[in-house]
């Protein structure tokens, strides 16, 4: 009777390991796609976020020329200050700039001088 009994709690304990594992592969799994579904999206935000940086800048420039429009002179200066800033920083050569604007390349290093 006793053998029974020590065969009986082996095999409950055998059962409980079993389970034991089948529940931890469970959790495995699900860890596993909780991270998957995670770097989705981190990745979709990431597209949003630049999605949002693309369209303000869009709107910064659409301000800046409804700004050109209600306030004419200073505003049309600076804008065009703003843009050949921003095609300098972008990498583009003096000349590039000038042929652009129709300005004498002097002018365009007038005016990143002064931005500095």
């Amino acid at each position: 009777m006793f053998k029974k009994t020590n065969r009986n709690s082996d095999r409950t304990e055998k059962q409980a390991r079993e389970l034991l594992s089948l529940e931890v592969s469970e959790i495995e799994e699900i860890g596993e796609k909780l991270y998957q579904k995670l770097d989705r999206r981190i990745a979709d935000l990431r597209d949003a976020e630049k999605k949002v940086d693309e369209k303000m800048r869009i709107l910064e420039n659409l301000l800046l020329r409804a700004e050109a429009v209600v306030n004419p002179g200073d505003s049309i200066m600076e804008m065009r200050r703003q843009e050949i800033s921003a095609l300098s920083g972008r990498g583009l050569k003096i000349d590039e700039i000038a042929g652009m604007f129709d300005i004498p390349r002097g002018e365009v290093e007038l005016i990143l001088g002064l931005g500095r």
